[in-house]
């Protein structure tokens, strides 16, 4: 499911929001001790969203956010349950395909293999922390792709 910037903030979709931060707070806050004020930073609204579900329940989300610099993929999880599946893989690629102009992410160090894989590159040979955990800036170079699956569209 793919919540677009400009719906985020609907009504109708203020419970899809609130899934993928349940999701986040699940991984991030409770899982890698991130406080709760540097996750909810106020951009979930002005944001889009990809969530996916498996069986009926919401288990991985992405946040895809414009910035002066380009477009963000930030927020990436999935829940511990559901981890191995290709599912984080799926949401990057289904990203992917959405935007339009420069991607970058500010990738965990521990994922630096993962995002690589997925074809990201690193700017620099740099690492800085955000909430206390080593990051490196990548970027994507390639042309984007077809969607790999069905999103239906909010």
């Amino acid at each position: 499911m793919y919540i677009a910037p400009e719906r985020a903030a609907l009504e109708e979709n203020l419970l899809y929001i609130k899934f993928c931060q349940s999701i986040r707070r699940k991984v991030f806050v409770e899982g890698q001790g991130v406080a709760e004020e540097i996750d909810f930073d106020g951009n979930d609204l002005v944001s889009g969203h990809l969530l996916i579900y498996v069986d009926g329940s919401a288990v991985g989300t992405a946040r895809i956010r414009k910035t002066t610099r380009g477009t963000k993929l930030e927020r990436i999880a999935v829940l511990p349950s559901h981890r191995g599946q290709g599912l984080g893989e799926l949401l990057i690629r289904c990203a992917l395909a959405l935007i339009e102009d420069e991607v970058y992410i500010h990738a965990q160090m521990a994922s630096l293999g993962f995002y690589t894989h997925l074809g990201f590159v690193q700017e620099k040979a740099e690492i800085f922390y955000e909430a206390n955990i080593p990051h490196t800036a990548m970027i994507y170079p390639h042309p984007r792709g077809e969607l790999p699956c069905e999103i239906t569209r909010l």
